[in-house]
């Protein structure tokens, strides 16, 4: 664009300080604008870019929040780790997976009677496997003389004990878990029961080279190593739960029905039992025996009369095997028939009764 002096009109070229017809002091020039910076502009994209980065970041981290506060999904998974969780912390419960208890372990020696074939043939299982000494055959002496096994405790079997119970493991954990019942709400609280199977671990090194590993295995309360056990969701994970907590819980929640909908809750209450195996096992009643005494088994004892005597319970099929709390106890085996109207008592595998259930 031309430029011209103010004072004579002359045009002049850009720059100039003088105009060259009447010497006039002429205005500087404007500044030409700066070209814009690459150096700005880069900046501006970096600072766009860091934006779009926190941007993504916050949607990320707002989508892992979301997952982290949402409830664990009823699965295999879920359900194997709340199991396997349970089993590390419960030595309890692990010791009822892993050791035997139906005779007197903790003693240096068991005495058989020569009669009780069952007995002698577990004991000489573990003979075979160097837990306990060849056995030594003793008269009884009395008017009513008979002969008796004993078994010595070795130095194995003595490592092998935990308390008074024989061991087969240090722990276990789940192999798999083969399947579980539709999750449903009881007492405003989502439950279910998972069936799973389990392989030991820390196995005793006399049990994995033993030849007679199966038959030692099928002895312990869970011979298959399979368990169901009840499972509730507590602050959104999944975790074993207490049976008699899910009583109480399927108890309320028949008696709502029952307000609701009169006789159709009571035989909800009958299903939810049947599905859960609430509490106890199926020997808690009054029994008759065969000289017309009177037991009572309840969820942790047996009455006879003025005596009480407290013991563990644990069901396998039709077979109830109750451990008494006494040291000194056997325990003893109760195979109810299929009506669950008669029991046969065994001791060491041999019946010496047959019971039969009492109706109020």
């Amino acid at each position: 664009m031309a430029h011209f002096c103010t004072k004579c009109g002359t045009a002049y070229a850009p720059g100039a300080r003088f105009c060259d017809e009447c010497g006039n002091t002429l205005p500087a020039a404007a500044a030409a604008p700066a070209p814009a910076s690459p150096v700005g502009a880069g900046v501006k994209r970096r600072h766009v870019m860091i934006a779009g980065g926190v941007l993504a970041v916050v949607i990320v981290a707002g989508g892992a929040l979301a997952w982290l506060l949402a409830p664990e999904a009823a699965s295999a998974s879920s359900f194997s780790r709340a199991i396997d969780a349970h089993l590390t912390s419960d030595e309890a419960a692990r010791d009822k997976l892993l050791c035997l208890s139906n005779l007197p372990y903790q003693k240096e020696e068991i005495r058989v009677a020569s009669y009780d074939s069952s007995t002698r043939q577990w004991l000489d299982i573990l003979v075979r496997n160097g837990l306990y000494n060849a056995p030594v055959e003793q008269g009884s002496g009395g008017w009513l003389a008979q002969s008796q096994f004993v078994y010595a405790l070795a130095a194995p079997g003595k490592a092998a004990l935990r308390g008074d119970k024989l061991c087969v493991a240090k722990g276990v954990k789940v192999a798999k878990v083969s399947g579980y019942e539709q999750v449903r709400e009881m007492g405003g609280q989502q439950v279910a029961m998972a069936t799973a199977t389990l392989a030991l671990t820390d196995e005793a090194a006399w049990l994995a080279t033993s030849a007679d590993r199966a038959q030692i295995l099928q002895r312990l309360p869970h011979g298959d190593l399979e368990v169901q056990l009840p499972l509730a969701l507590v602050d959104k994970r999944w975790q074993v739960t207490d049976r008699a907590q899910l009583q109480q819980a399927a108890m309320l929640m028949a008696g709502a029905m029952r307000q609701a909908s009169g006789a159709q809750g009571a035989g909800m209450l009958d299903k939810l039992k049947s599905v859960f195996r609430f509490g106890g096992h199926p020997l808690v009643g009054k029994w008759k025996s065969p000289m017309g005494g009177v037991l009572e088994f309840t969820r942790d004892s047996i009455i006879e009369g003025d005596k009480v005597s407290k013991g563990t319970f644990s069901t396998e099929g039709n077979v109830v095997t109750l451990t008494p709390e006494d040291a000194g106890g056997i325990a003893m085996q109760i195979s109810l028939s299929n009506d669950n109207n008669t029991a046969t008592l065994a001791v060491g595998g041999m019946p010496v009764a047959v019971l039969q259930r009492m109706r109020d």
